[in-house]
């Protein structure tokens, strides 16, 4: 008989082979979505049938085919080498992308062989030493062992959606592929009804049987005398842990096929396909196979010093993951391993060693005892882990570009001022360190908007305020309104000047100010860390806590800077802050094209600013470049000014960085055109400014200068440029003002002539006010009456800027305070301030878990720990339990938080994983995938739905249930996580675990400073560094740069902008004073970009709601959905004629139910949105068993949480 013969013969006969491949029900079984083929042509479908097709062309393996849309395809085409068929290629497709996988190569779209590992748009491709794998987040995997083996898993989605070679995944096995018109086709007419036609296709198929398919027996009867050889392989004692899970007697049958048509009987191929086959599908139904390859037989060849296993973890730990295999949920397979009690070196890539043999990776590779230092860190190996102690005994806060803030702790903001507000305010120490004020004095530098300056710096020590250091924009120190000639030395104090552009204030009680005037003015205000816990002020508490740095003067903390920067002004008469969330580039077209054209020069690679990416995130400096350049008249002076921060950013992290400011930054080092440079100048009032001055008196008995001058009769205008008086601007409140041009100055109409504004009054002030207020008229006030304009108010104790240009107006009579009602009361009558609301003595409100009374003026406050929520949402946006804010848009699994991290050992051990899907054709990504880890048990949440999976045998008390549009996890271990079923994660964690937890989401240490801290136990300043290091699986590869998807899709810029400004417009107005609109809507519109192809208003509406929950916390509610905007459509869930569930913005997450009677549950959940019941007075209480309204509480004892698995259904609860 030939072989061709022979193929036919057993293909009539494997139709009458029992098809069900059903294994027994374990909690790792899975082989019912995996679809196979191997050795000499034998299939396994979906459906378990096996059958053998000897098909050499191009065949449809599997493909979703019951749409209009097909969304991906598995080809593929095998060949005859030696006799042996193997697989030649195989050719997949996922939405737009296509590939094609040979034993050589990977090409993408047709396009040049990839490098693997391999990741675009939702599909990874990588290869191990046996397999190569492609894995799509569409829900199918292909793995191909480079010669005769393919498999593919599916998720159960595409039941009944598919078809191809593996059947149709309808749970049958014979119907409806191998049934036609009821008749039953052979699996060759089968087989070539999946041919692919290709052009020019020459491939002929098998030849088709013509007669009626007869009854045919198992096998031949000239094959039947291998059949015992096979039985003798399969049927043996170390095989029996697959036998009790899996029939084998297709794959003997097989074996028996394979053995009888070889040609070369001691070819290991006849044999070893079809047993490796039954391993592979042994460990898919939750097996364990036997090791039964030997030298001589069936023998796989490993590299390095690994071992080969049939079932082993493919999350290998290595020397950089090195706990990657407790969070797989990859599928055990054949493969080659590390041998127990080793770990795979991915550093110097040796093979396996012991982990106490793991070196660590930085600018090099060091061994386990090496030291690293970088500035003032200093590292040690350990076992492939770094140990840092970090040397800095000083923290820093900065104002730059005259509005960012950076407090002592690291939080950042930024505000546009108008006043003069309090930096840092020490009191008097109980080492004797003497209590000192730094004051800020800022406002709007010119006529642009957003342009707002630090005008000048005011220091004074032990609160003399006869003795105040004043430091100008324009590099001059004045003291007691005199000029100060550097350098300055005066008891604890040095003032010297560093270089042409900075002055340095030391002290000898650990304080040291550097003030920048040139090319903007900028502070950097230095403490030593004996003064943690002891400021106050717009720089923080410096208690290494960044969530309380907005503690007002009254002592409450403050959600928004608006609110928490008002109450730091020293002179209450002066404006409140008002919030500005217009984007300033859109005002200046021209600014914002220069900003863009050079302010990528921070973040772009192999550039001046490169080499300290790795230590300093240019990012923030990237967004204020463009923010700060757009805002300024002088753009070039603002741009310079951001480079400038950044370079001392990167010098505080020991990168020092030269010829940074390019041709754009460029010092003169001759002197202006207009200008002569002498030896010897003694003119006193060399300035127009220097006119515009109330005191004029000054001598030149100082010693001669050398320097850029104007010649006898001109002054230097605030252009650098020498012009005649009568052309001399005038300088008044931090502003010029041209010559021959008009203010309006408190009621009073100033010209600027020769230098000075000679002012007349224009309206009548008005002097009458109501009691017990009295007028207060600057004109005929002594000095001593002038200290009257100090008058504290109630919402600012401290005010004391006496030093202010009076102010005619009503005031209170001394001993009284402001109320801010406009009324005057005792200091111990004084009402408190919080989010813009007035509260009266004795009034008690909650912050957070704390609560806080209003007690003469000052809020006291309890001090407890709080619960924090880390939020994941969009595309890549990430604010850690300590509220630091970033963006990382990868594209592999990561540990979002965890609690076994490091040297701990926690008892009831959690992990929660995120994974990232893309979002359209932008390469951005989100968060749609997430796995728990609760002890024992994993929760899987995904495409709307979870599962969950024994694991492991401790375990954790949890429950799942539904609350609005969220799926909520809440467990006894102080963990719970909120699911909006699409892009937003929320993890939330009781105090319990404070300084416990590792992760994306940071330590939970109240320090968001020390956030970045990488897997190895480095703190980076890089977020590429420090998100890369938490990928789940050391083969994916890191991300490299985060993509802006505005840039790429500029089309929808402006689009994307208009539709998220609902942030910051007036229907969430009432939110802006509590929450920070900014970053949501910058994310809002990066998220709507990104969002290019379908998905648009599902990415917009997700990141609206991602800031209306965060109001909801906040205790703000908003109804900002509409019929028109991100509709939810409660009435779906309505039967008819019924009206109980209803949209509700912010309902509380426990209600009355059965299970709740009283609407009262111990644990914190923020307000949620979504579809609740509303239940009649005479029926109070939801009956979560029959979803209906009831009067009473059913007699529940114990309640079993089980929902059923589909996202448009509302929680059921089983009694037990």
């Amino acid at each position: 008989m030939t072989t061709t013969e022979m193929l036919k013969e057993w293909a009539i006969a494997w139709l009458t082979l029992c098809a069900g491949l059903s294994a027994a029900a374990t909690g790792h079984n899975h082989v019912n979505r995996v679809c196979s083929t191997w050795g000499r042509e034998h299939f396994k479908t979906f459906d378990g049938y096996v059958y053998q097709f000897p098909g050499l062309c191009e065949y449809n393996l599997v493909s979703e085919c019951h749409s209009s849309y097909q969304a991906f395809s598995v080809h593929l085409k095998r060949e005859m080498i030696d006799g042996n068929p193997t697989i030649s290629y195989i050719k997949v497709t996922a939405n737009d992308l296509s590939f094609r996988l040979s034993r050589t190569s990977v090409t993408a779209n047709d396009e040049t062989n990839v490098t693997l590992p391999y990741h675009q748009g939702g599909v990874k491709v990588e290869k191990s030493q046996v397999y190569t794998k492609l894995e799509s987040k569409l829900g199918f995997t292909v793995m191909w062992n480079d010669e005769d083996a393919v498999m593919v898993e599916i998720d159960d989605d595409f039941a009944n959606r598919i078809c191809g070679l593996c059947g149709d995944f309808s749970g049958s096995p014979l119907y409806n592929e191998f049934i036609e018109n009821g008749r039953e086709i052979s699996p060759i007419e089968f087989g070539n009804k999946q041919r692919v036609q290709l052009p020019n296709d020459e491939c002929e198929d098998p030849h088709e049987e013509e007669e009626e398919l007869v009854k045919a027996v198992n096998v031949t009867e000239s094959c039947k005398k291998f059949r015992s050889n096979c039985e003798d392989l399969f049927l043996t004692d170390s095989w029996s842990p697959c036998t009790k899970l899996l029939d084998p007697d297709a794959f003997i049958q097989a074996c028996t096929q394979d053995i009888c048509s070889c040609s070369n009987s001691s070819d290991d191929f006849c044999v070893c396909s079809t047993l490796s086959e039954y391993s592979r599908q042994c460990s898919h139904a939750g097996g364990e196979p036997p090791n039964w390859r030997r030298p001589q037989f069936c023998d796989k060849k490993c590299p390095y010093n690994m071992v080969f296993e049939e079932s082993g973890s493919p999350c290998m730990d290595t020397c950089t993951h090195q706990e990657t295999s407790s969070m797989c949920e990859e599928h055990k397979i054949d493969g080659c391993f590390c041998p127990p009690g080793t770990v795979f070196d991915d550093i110097s890539m040796t093979g396996c060693i012991f982990k106490s043999d793991c070196q660590c990776k930085r600018d090099k590779i060091y061994n386990s005892g090496e030291m690293f230092k970088q500035g003032l860190e200093i590292c040690k190996c350990n076992e492939g882990k770094w140990s840092c102690e970090n040397l800095l005994t000083t923290a820093q806060c900065s104002v730059e570009e005259g509005s960012h803030v950076t407090t002592f702790d690291g939080k950042s903001y930024t505000f546009h001022g108008d006043c003069s507000y309090t930096l840092v305010n020490v009191k008097s120490q109980v080492d004797s360190s003497p209590a000192f004020r730094i004051i800020a004095q800022l406002g709007p530098c010119a006529h642009l908007q957003y342009d707002t300056c630090l005008k000048t710096l005011k220091f004074l020590l032990n609160n003399d305020r006869n003795n105040i250091l004043v430091f100008t924009a324009d590099g001059k120190v004045e003291q007691n309104m005199q000029p100060v000639t550097l350098p300055y030395q005066s008891g604890d104090i040095n003032i010297f000047k560093v270089s042409s552009f900075h002055i340095m204030l030391q002290t000898s009680f650990g304080l040291q100010i550097q003030i920048q005037h040139t090319p903007v003015m900028q502070v950097y205000i230095s403490l030593e860390k004996n003064y943690k816990g002891n400021t106050r002020g717009l720089c923080g508490d410096f208690n290494n806590i960044l969530c309380d740095d907005m503690r007002t003067s009254q002592g409450i903390v403050e959600g928004t800077a608006l609110s928490f920067v008002n109450s730091w002004k020293t002179y209450s008469g002066c404006k409140d802050v008002d919030i500005r969330l217009d984007d300033p580039c859109s005002f200046n077209t021209d600014n914002g094209m220069y900003a863009k054209e050079w302010c990528p020069a921070l973040k772009n690679a192999n550039n001046t600013f490169t080499e300290c990416h790795s230590v300093v995130d240019p990012e923030a400096f990237y967004k204020r470049c463009l923010y700060s350049t757009c805002s300024c008249e002088k753009t070039e002076a603002c741009l310079c000014a951001v480079f400038s921060a950044y370079a001392r950013a990167c010098a505080a992290k020991g990168v020092f960085l030269k010829n940074w400011g390019g041709n754009e930054c460029a010092t003169y080092t001759t002197c202006p055109e207009t200008q002569v440079f002498g030896f010897i100048h003694q003119r006193c009032h060399l300035t127009c400014r220097s006119l515009s001055s109330n005191q004029q008196s000054c001598s030149s008995d100082f010693l001669p200068l050398d320097g850029c001058s104007c010649t006898e009769g001109f002054y230097l205008n605030e252009d650098n440029i020498c012009v005649p008086i009568e052309k001399c601007s005038c300088f008044h409140n931090g502003a010029y003002i041209q010559a021959g041009k008009s203010v309006t100055i408190k009621d009073e109409h100033c010209v600027c002539t020769e230098g000075q504004l000679l002012c007349h009054l224009w309206k009548a002030q008005i002097s009458e006010c109501p009691s017990p207020k009295t007028f207060f008229n600057c004109t005929n006030a002594t000095n001593e009456e002038l200290d009257l304009q100090c008058a504290r108010s109630c919402l600012n104790v401290e005010s004391f800027d006496c030093d202010k240009e009076c102010e005619s107006g009503c005031q209170c009579p001394s001993g009284l305070l402001d109320d801010g009602r406009g009324f005057c009361v005792k200091q111990s009558d004084c009402p408190c301030q919080h989010n813009g609301y007035i509260y009266d003595p004795g009034q008690q409100i909650s912050n957070q878990c704390n609560k806080c009374t209003c007690k003469s003026g000052i809020w006291d406050c309890t001090r407890k720990r709080c619960p924090q929520t880390c939020v994941i949402y969009g595309s890549g946006h990430y604010n850690t339990f300590d509220q630091h804010t970033y963006g990382f848009q990868g594209f592999c699994s990561y540990v979002a938080t965890k609690n076994n991290c490091g040297n701990k050992t926690p008892e009831n051990s959690f992990a929660v994983i995120t994974e990232n899907v893309p979002c359209g054709s932008t390469g951005t990504t989100c968060s749609k995938n997430v796995r728990i880890h609760l002890g024992g048990t994993e929760i899987k949440l995904t495409k709307g739905k979870y599962e969950v999976e024994k694991i492991g045998n401790d375990s954790i008390t949890h429950k799942v249930r539904t609350i609005g549009l969220y799926l909520v996890i809440e467990s006894d271990i102080g963990l719970s996580v909120l699911w909006d079923r699409k892009t937003t994660v929320r993890i939330l964690l009781d105090p319990q675990h404070n300084d416990q937890v590792c992760g994306l989401c940071g330590n939970f240490d109240g320090d968001g400073q020390n956030d970045f801290n990488t897997q190895s136990q480095m703190i980076v300043g890089n977020t590429l560094e420090f998100a890369n290091s938490w990928k789940v699986y050391s083969t994916c590869p890191d991300v490299k740069v985060n993509v802006d998807p505005c840039d790429a899709e500029q089309k929808r810029y402006h689009w994307s902008k208009m539709m998220c400004s609902i942030i910051t417009g007036e229907t969430f107005s009432q939110c802006h004073n509590k929450v920070d609109p900014q970053i949501f809507f910058d994310n809002c519109v990066k998220d709507s970009c990104a969002c290019d192809t379908g998905g648009d208003c599902e990415c917009f509406c997700s990141a609206v709601a991602a800031y209306a929950q965060a109001c909801n916390k906040a205790g703000v509610c908003v109804a900002w959905r509409t019929p028109d905007i991100c509709p939810v459509f409660c009435d779906y869930y309505n039967s008819e004629g019924d009206c109980k569930w209803h949209y509700k913005p912010c309902h509380p997450p426990y209600y009355k139910t059965c299970l709740y009677p009283e609407g009262i549950w111990n644990n914190i959940l923020p307000p949620l949105e979504g579809c609740y019941p509303n239940c009649p007075e005479d029926k109070p209480i939801f009956d979560e068993e029959n979803q209906e309204c009831d009067n009473h509480r059913n007699p529940y004892h114990n309640i079993y949480y089980h929902y059923n698995n589909n996202r448009d259904s509302h929680p059921i609860y089983y009694p037990i």
